[in-house]
């Protein structure tokens, strides 16, 4: 994948729908997160046009695919909601209260893992605590602001923390086992694995796309300013047709693997 050409395809405009977050939910559509509107739009990646929308109760923040039919997103007051997506219809389904502020989430086999302010937490899916490591129980200050939470079929857990402009990579029971660091990853935000050894991460304040490879600790940028990247925080790919989505205020670029 460092090696690869990325290709630029024509950009999906959101018409002034500023996107909180993106996900790709199927071969052929993305799940958005619109903040402000109080939304998440399900939109069709080939022709940009609106499949569905779900206007919620708060304002979504980030979002993840649970299974074939449903996504969760986060709300800042303590609420996990979960929505079912069947074909080009967005229904709400069930809302998890937890005790802390709920920012990044991911599946993690039959749970769901979730950054807070100061905290990686492994949860059921109805809220109830599994394993939790903060500050405390790891003994010294790891997180300062953790954020994006990707995980991999290996087990591994990656967080984003935007305070310390590190990677870190936990396990199952939540114990530390990689930390990336480094210039190159000035601002990190959302991270997406393409496969167990390899991971795409936006770095808002490098303008950069840089690809981590946990196996040698390598990190690389793959997209740049150059290449229409500015400010990136959310993106998505997809491995059917080997595209890269970066979503950038009301509008998302589209790469595509050479």
């Amino acid at each position: 994948m460092s090696t690869a050409k990325l290709k630029q395809q024509p950009i999906i405009q959101m018409d002034k729908q500023v996107i909180e977050d993106v996900l790709l939910f199927a071969a052929n559509q993305l799940l958005l997160a619109v903040h402000k509107q109080r939304k998440v739009i399900l939109v069709d990646c080939g022709s940009g046009n609106v499949l569905a929308e779900l206007v919620l109760q708060e304002q979504p923040e980030f979002l993840c695919k649970i299974n074939a039919n449903l996504a969760a997103t986060t709300f800042m007051k303590n609420t996990i909601q979960f929505i079912k997506v069947n074909k080009n219809t967005l229904k709400a389904d069930s809302t998890t209260n937890v005790d802390f502020d709920a920012y990044g989430i991911a599946p993690y086999r039959n749970n769901i893992v979730v950054s807070s302010s100061s905290a990686v937490k492994i949860i059921s899916k109805d809220g109830t605590p599994i394993h939790m490591m903060d500050n405390t129980t790891a003994g010294r200050e790891v997180f300062k602001n953790p954020r994006w939470i990707t995980t991999t079929t290996d087990g591994s857990i990656y967080v984003t923390d935007w305070g310390t402009d590190n990677i870190t990579r936990l396990d199952s029971s939540l114990t530390i086992l990689q930390t990336f660091s480094g210039a190159i990853l000035n601002g990190p935000c959302e991270l997406r694995c393409l496969n167990n050894d390899q991971l795409v991460v936006c770095c808002y304040r490098n303008n950069t796309i840089v690809l981590v490879r946990p196996s040698t600790s390598s990190m690389t940028v793959l997209l740049d300013k150059q290449s229409g990247i500015e400010g990136p925080k959310y993106l998505c790919f997809c491995k059917e047709q080997k595209k890269m989505y970066v979503a950038r205020a009301d509008k998302i670029l589209v790469y595509k693997f050479t």
